[in-house]
């Protein structure tokens, strides 16, 4: 396995387990985060400290049920890409999709990422994963 891999399947293994310290070390300090679409999540997000906000406030509005499961990994010289499947819960509102993840690696670290969901209901997407007010995009 490439340390290439081995970073983004640390990343995703820390994520699943929250071990916040642990998924910090796998991120750039200025890394860039790409979430498309219209969700209160989405949008393009900058540094360490912000992505790991979005990324513990996806967890906690789902009442920590949303897990990824990577399934399959690309390594090219600098980029991996996944293809991940996921759900999350809330409520009695559960949703489920596959994700492609495309992560850019420099010096050994997360610097850039890429996602591409489909597969999924967009309503119950919505309803999951409402944060409720602004999140904070830059």
């Amino acid at each position: 396995m490439s340390a290439l891999e081995s970073l983004v399947r640390d990343f995703y293994a820390a994520r699943d387990r929250e071990d916040w310290p642990a998924v910090e070390r796998t991120l750039a300090a200025d890394v860039a985060w790409h979430e498309p679409g219209g969700e209160d999540y989405s949008g393009h997000h900058h540094g360490r400290d912000t992505v790991l906000r979005l990324l513990r406030r996806m967890l906690d509005v789902t009442g920590g049920t949303f897990h990824l499961e990577p399934t399959t990994f690309i390594v090219t010289a600098e980029h991996v890409a996944t293809n991940a499947r996921w759900s999350a819960r809330r409520g009695d509102v559960q949703v489920e999709g596959n994700d492609l993840g495309v992560f850019r690696i420099a010096d050994g670290k997360i610097a850039e990422a890429w996602f591409y969901p489909d597969g999924y209901d967009p309503d119950a997407l919505t309803t999951v994963f409402s944060f409720g007010d602004e999140q904070e995009t830059d």
